[in-house]
């Protein structure tokens, strides 16, 4: 199912739950009928900026702007360029810039071998979209514009104008998956704006007119789902025809005026998604892409109008830049939801260094210094994403901030956002490989790309994931993007609280472990020198469940070094409760079910039971049954804790480092 028909689910949620659960059982379901309201127009919003700048005065800064524009200035100006071009022109460059300037060069050189990177061709993926293919084309434009800028070779426009000519001869950029259009546009109005001293007339006006036909007047005159969405969507699609609009004014200049409004009308709807306090809803991989967009759509403004109508002001966006750095942990990512656990680098970090004197995310940034370039044979679609952000990474990079100090950033920080995320984050320290790292996750489950993950939590130390996330399952699962109470998504395991390193209650009272709408937040968070505590009321995932009342409080301590859990539970009756820890370690459990062992290689954990019921040992897979499309978790077993016939229960778990 395509994601862009998810607002759709709000028109079938009672009829599609009587047909699914019969009439007897929907009525335990009806009795939370007010949230259900909410089912589907969770994912939109009518709440536009304010502030934004009028359609007629846009209309007057584009005329003006327009007659005087100079090129480049999408995502950099010109002196951005001159000054990474005067450096290498003087062999002045330091170490890092470039690494990153050799790898872009060879990387340019590489696309000249049209054996190995041909012109893309129109090639429809798995969800009938070019997504891939765009994707591609921005790096394309990307690295062999920064080589042509940089150099003044005409072998990389030459090569680039073949692959900017190829695309304007498809049938259209895939209007019926509106995300790829939009990148589209974006690769074709960063082609013309980086390499307009090289293309003559004719070649500006093909391009023109493929990006109003195909995107532009497209964006405008069909009615798309992403103009009122809150997540990537909305900072993709808005981001790639905004910047098309200023680039091609000239040949749409009502249209223009009216969809950049638009931008910045209903772009910062989007932006719920990480206010205020920097917190991305969607998660990390998903931060990356929205953050990306974003920036992009910012710093292009600011270049062509000297100002983005006060976008970056809304409160959140200067915390965003920190999200990625502060969801790093030793071994990867915190990657609740839909997010794989590799580290979330992106060139907009060193961006934000510049714009708010922000060290550790330039230091951040610099830890993905690049290797040598190695040509990709594979059949990979996107295959040069690293040149890209090289080539970025160049343009923004400020070799102050990586000189600078961070030693007064936090280490242990609550995050929220106004879309219902919530999460503590406490560390031993930043950017160093043995450091210890735990983080817990209350907020809402209906979020986009989320889990049925209320309480759950990871837990990093002496260099190796004790604790994991199972991370995205199958796109292609019947009903994936379908967050039905009931539905499609909760019939993955990894999507299931019995998929977390969380509790699930009375599995067989309700068809969802955890309540489909649920809003929990932290009651306490106290930072210290030692660590950190916080206590997270997870009732409300558990009122479906039979729970009157679930807490659960985490505590880093003893240096910063171990943690504790502590879980208080009660219910209305005798209940079945479970305990669950994903890990990838090997587990040996005590005789007395107290204590346990977790191995990794020749590192050891010590877990220990304070409280009630005993260790086992249960594979990472369902309680009952199966799901057609999980995937096998040989690797990886769960620490579990089970209770039988207890109407109330504490428990207590431990986890110190042994060596």
């Amino acid at each position: 199912m395509k994601k862009r028909y998810r607002i759709l689910i709000s028109c079938v949620t009672a009829i599609a739950l009587v047909i699914t659960l019969g009439v007897t059982n929907i009525v335990p379901y009806f009795a939370v009928i007010p949230d259900m309201v909410k089912v589907g127009i969770d994912y939109i919003s009518l709440d536009r900026y304010k502030d934004a700048i009028k359609e007629d005065e846009l209309a007057i800064r584009l005329a003006e702007t327009a007659s005087s524009v100079t090129h480049p200035f999408i995502l950099a100006d010109d002196a951005a360029f001159e000054s990474i071009k005067n450096s290498f022109t003087q062999n002045s460059l330091t170490d890092y810039p470039s690494a990153l300037n050799t790898f872009v060069l060879n990387n340019a050189d590489g696309l000249l071998d049209t054996d190995i990177y041909p012109v893309m061709p129109y090639v429809l993926d798995e969800e009938d979209s070019i997504l891939p293919i765009s994707r591609e084309v921005i790096n394309r434009m990307i690295i062999l514009g920064y080589a042509w800028q940089i150099t003044g070779d005409r072998k990389y426009a030459d090569r680039a104008w073949a692959e900017l000519e190829n695309v304007c001869s498809y049938d259209d950029w895939c209007t019926s998956h509106f995300l790829a259009t939009a990148e589209m546009a974006l690769a074709v109005s960063i082609g013309y704006d980086w390499f307009f001293d090289y293309l003559n007339a004719e070649q500006k006006a093909l391009l023109a007119k493929t990006t109003a036909d195909y995107a532009i007047i497209p964006a405008i005159e069909s009615n798309h789902w992403f103009t009122w969405s809150k997540n990537n969507w909305n900072s993709i699609c808005y981001s790639g025809i905004g910047i098309a609009c200023m680039t091609f004014y000239d040949s749409v200049k009502e249209e223009a005026a009216e969809f950049l409004a638009m931008c910045y009308r209903n772009m910062p709807i989007a932006f719920e998604n990480f206010t205020p306090d920097g917190v991305y809803a969607e998660g990390p991989g998903y931060c990356q892409s929205g953050i990306n967009s974003i920036v992009y759509f910012i710093a292009t403004s600011r270049n062509y109008f000297g100002s983005d109508f006060g976008m970056s002001e809304i409160d959140g966006f200067e915390q965003l830049g920190y999200f990625p750095v502060y969801i790093t942990t030793p071994t990867g990512m915190f990657n609740f939801g839909d997010n794989k656990a590799e580290k979330c680098y992106t060139p907009v970090l060193h961006w934000y260094a510049r714009e708010y004197g922000a060290p550790l995310l330039s230091a951040y940034q610099m830890t993905d210094s690049p290797a040598d370039f190695t040509p990709d044979t594979s059949d990979n679609t996107e295959r040069n994403g690293q040149g890209k952000e090289n080539a970025l990474s160049c343009l923004w990079f400020n070799s102050e901030y990586a000189k600078s100090s961070f030693g007064n950033e936090p280490l242990s920080i609550k995050l929220s956002s106004d879309a219902g995320q919530s999460l503590v984050l406490m560390r031993s320290a930043y950017l160093e490989e043995n450091a210890t790292f735990a983080a817990i996750k209350g907020g809402y489950n209906f979020i986009n790309h989320g889990d049925l993950d209320i309480g759950t939590f990871v837990f990093d130390a002496m260099g190796e994931r004790w604790a994991e996330e199972l991370g995205p399952g199958s796109y292609d699962a019947p009903g994936y993007f379908m967050n039905l109470p009931a539905g499609g998504r909760w019939n993955n395991y990894c999507k299931r609280a019995e998929g977390q390193n969380t509790l699930v209650i009375n599995p067989k009272a309700a068809l969802d472990d955890q309540y489909v709408l649920a809003k929990c937040d932290f009651t306490e968070f106290e930072p210290s020198t030692d660590g950190g505590k916080a206590t997270l009321d997870m009732s409300d995932a558990y009122r479906m469940n039979g729970a009157t009342s679930v807490s659960r409080e985490f505590e880093l301590y003893n240096g910063k070094s171990s943690l504790k859990i502590t879980d208080r539970i009660k219910c209305i009756a005798d209940s079945e409760i479970y305990w669950f820890m994903h890990t990838k370690a090997d587990i040996e459990i005590a005789a007395d079910g107290k204590s346990a062992v977790l191995t990794i290689g020749e590192k050891q954990m010590k877990a220990s039971l304070l409280a009630d019921g005993r260790f086992t040992v249960m594979p990472a897979s369902a309680l009952s049954g199966s799901y057609e499309y999980d995937a096998d978790y040989q690797d990886i077993s769960k620490l579990t804790v089970e209770l039988d016939d207890v109407k109330s229960a504490q428990i207590t778990v431990t986890l110190e480092p042994v060596k």
